[in-house]
């Protein structure tokens, strides 16, 4: 038995009730709110069309609940899950269904927001996504101090979820919460339950060609390691300055001012300039991205992201240049596996050859000199880079 069971068994505040008459219907809704964290024209919405890939973030609001003057001590959600499989084929459901989190990022209550039904009351609230039918519910610690409806349609927020489809997902889905006022229900300041209760549904389409904006992929793409460490002014491909970000619809609209540049740092890259063409975006930095850390580039409104990397010698992309790395180049200089540009011309002239062995040598020596403690010898099994003759 969970937290939310005992809270509700115990009789904390759902125990012994009795009834009240109503005169305008309490109403429970889901709407959805964002999809890819790009917010619904117009505001909450009972109907949504999405494509595979996207997230809706959907919020359950109540409105009306004070017919009679009620103020509002507690309430109590549950989700329907046999809603998340009513489209044609596959499920809508929770992000990460039924993993299990101690602090689910994608079920929760917002109690920061100005909007919750129980900001700025003292309150237990709590979530449960660890069974199918997620469930959400809030008690004040003062029995008298709940709110009260106005009674003119004004919706409050009570909790938040995020669904996904099923890669086979197909058709229209319904979701809705529990229908009864036992399990999705509200009980006023006297322990009393108000009812009935109103109940809506989100209708989600699954539409291939719906189109909210978030970033596919990336040139250079999602975890590219520039392992170059060319040492001469005229080498070719230096040191990346600028990526292309691919689009699900045309990037026309999107700004500089619609991307986040990261890297660990107090002073990352900055966009210096963006052009569109279609779906791509190519973003233009005032500097190569920095040496020995990952950069990366996200689009605000989806938070959707790329990474890439500059570590010299970093051929297999394991984060550090050792002898790995040297068994990968050979490969690939021998015919075997073959590797970007950005990974295995490692002297920048342009070809893969003996000048990339040579120069990825150093980088692998360099490294173990300075992570060898100071006045330590040298191990005879390193590796050295033969002498001229």
């Amino acid at each position: 038995m969970g937290m939310l069971d005992r809270v509700v068994q115990t009789g904390l505040f759902w125990g012994l009730m009795t009834t009240i008459a109503v005169g305008q219907t309490p109403t429970y809704s889901i709407e959805a709110v964002a999809v890819n964290n790009i917010p619904i024209p117009g505001g909450p919405a009972n109907h949504v069309s999405i494509s595979h890939g996207d997230v809706v973030t959907a919020k359950i609001f109540i409105r009306d609940w004070s017919p009679g003057g009620e103020k509002l001590r507690a309430y109590q959600i549950k989700m329907d899950d046999a809603s998340y499989a009513t489209g044609e084929q596959g499920v809508v459901q929770p992000v990460d269904f039924q993993m299990n989190p101690e602090k689910d990022p994608n079920a929760f209550i917002d109690e920061s927001d100005p909007q919750w039904i129980h900001h700025g009351h003292p309150t237990i609230p709590l979530t449960d996504s660890a069974s199918p039918g997620y469930r959400w519910l809030s008690v004040l610690l003062d029995p008298y101090g709940g709110p009260v409806s106005a009674q003119d349609g004004k919706k409050f927020s009570c909790g938040t979820v995020k669904l996904t489809p099923t890669p086979n997902a197909k058709g229209t889905f319904t979701i809705a919460l529990v229908e009864d006022a036992y399990t999705t229900g509200l009980i006023s300041s006297d322990n009393e339950q108000v009812v009935p209760i109103e109940y809506e549904r989100l209708s989600v389409d699954l539409e291939p060609t719906a189109r909210w904006r978030r970033m596919l992929s990336s040139d250079p793409p999602d975890g590219a390691v520039d392992a170059r460490n060319a040492s001469k002014s005229g080498a070719t491909g230096g040191p990346w300055t600028t990526v292309r970000l691919v689009f699900n619809a045309d990037s026309g609209s999107v700004k500089a001012d619609d991307l986040a540049v990261q890297d660990g740092s107090p002073t990352p890259p900055r966009i210096q300039k963006v052009s569109t063409d279609g779906s791509t975006l190519t973003v233009l930095f005032d500097r190569p991205i920095q040496t020995g850390v990952w950069t990366t580039i996200t689009h605000k409104n989806s938070s959707t992201s790329t990474r890439i990397g500059r570590f010299p010698g970093d051929v297999d992309g394991d984060g550090k240049a050792d002898t790995r790395d040297m068994l990968t180049l050979l490969d690939a200089v021998n015919g075997g596996h073959k590797l970007p540009d950005y990974r295995s011309d490692i002297d920048g002239n342009g070809t893969l050859g003996p000048g990339d062995v040579l120069r990825l040598l150093d980088v692998i020596t360099e490294a173990r000199a300075r992570a060898r403690p100071s006045g330590a010898a040298r191990n005879d099994n390193e590796p050295s880079r033969p002498k001229s003759p």
